[in-house]
């Protein structure tokens, strides 16, 4: 009996087994390159054309997204920091979150990435960036992938291994959660869990000294990057006593940089926006919540977790259907699985466990694939009853995945192209008025196109209470846009108080969008739209 996933030269025995050499003539890790791939070149060359064309749409869907201003308050964040740094604020203050941007998840990674704010001034080159991290994240995996097939080429039939490398590629190219996640603005996710896979990779292939390249990497990139190192010792610890030390270097390295992020209030929004999510854990708790608090929480509170997990587990079985589900029993989907769908499962806000926000989740998918493969190689290893059981489960798998992707795929762009043309001119013409040192503030649904300023705020409901810190304010109202745009008509409420009751004049008005100047009385700080 051996432990699923094991590294490719050593077999990890079970708890109190002791590590071996595979017998010999058995795959090693010395072979030349082409010998350790083990794949038919036409399916390596199907999937690089596969990926590239992948990458080539979200490039499109990206830049058209972009100049549909279909972009929200997550975005108007994150390149109202790229702008700020690429204009030489070091220490720029987020507006949305009401802190310095580093106190948002200490994603760092932003820092660098402002150096291509000199090169092309437009914060779209955050939504291309995100693009090619996801593909060439998914391209690691595949790599990963077949290499575990080749690995086992001698012990698994050539008509089997294709069929799952096949089957791998086909998984990767039509997940619906990758398209959610590159759909819903910008976020630092999937570059942490780039460095979270490439670590992996090296883990499991005994490279621990280039590993280390990717470790720093992964913990700048996001305090998250963080938790997926702590995933990743996990699966290391648990494949075998060949990568347990390093693996435990790793865990321990990512859950110590927690600990710092949480006690200096580097972690979501200073603290305060993890309460929401997880204060019911114990409400005992008052202030900041931290990662310590999170877990004593969820030991204390088995009956809160049982619940939670009760509300959420469909969209969970959603999320891993599409990777084949299997992959959680070996060590290496084990571990990520854990650290990124446990917590969104047991989020009490709903915000971080659906589908429109796959960025929280898809990091684990790839990693749950990765371990999917390695269950069915394992498999098809075995005798006649094993293999037979590895076609059910692909025969089951097949149709219930393909369900879920002819669903999601299609409704992306209708989810989120949600600003027709006429009301992105508006929009574009609204923008273009704006002097560069007023203030911003603009319903929630388009927000993310006005973040590059010193001061946006998004309008997110009625009864908002807004800072005044400019001469003066700009509102820019409208139901377009997606993801918490103003319900019903809110904009319209919102509009009448505006022109109304603080005596705004009108800058643009037409395809659904209503824009007004407002100069606030000296000493005025604040103003609620009610």
């Amino acid at each position: 009996m051996v432990a699923l996933g094991a590294p490719p030269d050593v077999v990890a025995e079970p708890v109190g087994g002791a590590a071996r050499d595979d017998p010999p003539g058995a795959p090693g890790p010395r072979r030349p390159p082409e010998s350790v791939a083990g794949r038919p070149r036409w399916v390596w060359a199907v999937a690089l054309a596969l990926l590239g064309m992948q990458l080539l749409g979200m490039l499109a869907f990206s830049t058209v997204q972009y100049h549909r201003y279909a972009l929200t308050q997550d975005f108007a964040t994150y390149s109202q920091a790229w702008w700020a740094i690429g204009h030489g604020h070091l220490d720029p203050y987020s507006a949305g979150l009401g802190v310095p941007f580093w106190r948002n998840n200490a994603e760092f990674a932003m820092w660098p990435l402002s150096v291509l704010c000199a090169v092309y001034p437009h914060p779209v080159v955050l939504l291309w960036v995100q693009d090619v991290v996801v593909v060439a994240s998914e391209l690691v995996a595949l790599g990963w992938i077949l290499e575990i097939i080749g690995r086992r080429r001698d012990r698994v039939s050539p008509r089997a291994a294709r069929f799952v490398a096949v089957g791998a590629v086909v998984a990767l190219v039509a997940d619906p959660w990758v398209y959610e996640t590159i759909a819903f603005d910008f976020h630092f996710e999937a570059l942490a869990a780039l460095f979270a896979l490439l670590v992996a990779r090296d883990l499991w292939a005994g490279r621990t000294r280039r590993l280390w390249c990717w470790v720093p990497l992964a913990l700048l990139s996001s305090a998250l990057g963080a938790t997926y190192l702590v995933g990743v010792g996990i699966s290391g610890i648990l494949a075998g006593r060949r990568t347990r030390r390093p693996a435990s270097a790793v865990a321990g390295l990512g859950l110590a940089w927690l600990v710092v992020l949480g006690a200096v209030g580097a972690v979501g929004g200073g603290g305060t926006a993890l309460r929401s999510s997880y204060g019911y854990l114990d409400p005992s708790l008052r202030g900041r919540l931290g990662f310590v608090d999170i877990v004593l929480g969820m030991l204390g509170h088995p009956g809160a977790v049982a619940h939670m997990v009760a509300l959420h587990w469909t969209v969970v079985f959603g999320f891993l259907v599409v990777v084949g589900t299997i992959g959680v029993l070996s060590p290496w989907g084990v571990g990520m699985a854990a650290v990124v769908l446990v917590p969104n499962v047991l989020d009490a806000s709903g915000v971080f466990i659906r589908g429109a926000a796959s960025f929280q989740s898809w990091p684990a998918l790839p990693f749950v694939l990765v371990g999917t493969v390695m269950v069915l190689v394992r498999l098809l290893e075995g005798g006649a009853l094993a293999r037979r059981l590895a076609a059910v489960a692909a025969g089951v798998w097949a149709p219930v995945a393909a369900v879920i992707v002819l669903v999601v795929v299609p409704a992306v762009p209708r989810d989120w192209l949600t600003v027709d043309p006429s009301a992105a001119a508006e929009l574009a013409h609204v923008q273009g008025a704006i002097a560069p040192g007023a203030e911003v503030v603009v319903s929630q649904g388009v927000s993310g196109r006005f973040g590059a300023r010193g001061s946006i705020y998004a309008l997110v409901r009625l009864d908002q209470t807004l800072p005044v810190v400019r001469h003066q304010v700009v509102f820019v109202l409208t139901t377009q846009g997606t993801d918490d745009a103003l319900p019903g008509l809110g904009d319209a409420v919102a509009a009448a108080f505006v022109r109304d009751h603080l005596h705004a004049r009108t800058i643009a008005s037409g395809s659904g969008v209503q824009a007004f100047a407002w100069d606030p009385p000296p000493g005025t700080t604040s103003v609620t739209v009610p």
